[in-house]
């Protein structure tokens, strides 16, 4: 489960397919749901996505490593080797949500 999200209106901020918690809530008369108003919200299948996004990782490093294997270049499997999937997830989410450092 993430942490609470302000969203001051505007599009959809996440997927159809996330599943989130929300304060604030805006529906019309046939009941769906509406972004467009400052609401808070949480996702609440964060797990899943952080554990589909380290998988789509490590398989694109296997293929990268797959590619690289004809060419036999040390330098490159070693630095393919040292690329851990976690950091990268974590780095790439740290980026999306705003949190990375100047």
């Amino acid at each position: 489960m993430s942490d609470w999200i302000n969203h001051n209106g505007g599009p959809q901020p996440v997927a159809d397919d996330v599943w989130v918690e929300m304060h604030g809530v805006a529906f019309d008369e046939a009941g769906a749901l509406h972004w467009n108003r400052t609401v808070r919200y949480r996702i609440l299948n964060q797990h899943l996505i952080d554990a589909a996004r380290r998988e789509g990782i490590r398989l694109g490093l296997m293929a990268a490593k797959r590619a690289i294997e004809p060419l036999y270049d040390p330098q490159a499997d070693d630095i393919l080797q040292a690329l851990n999937p976690d950091t990268i997830a974590r780095e790439a989410q740290d980026m999306g949500s705003g949190k990375e450092t100047t």
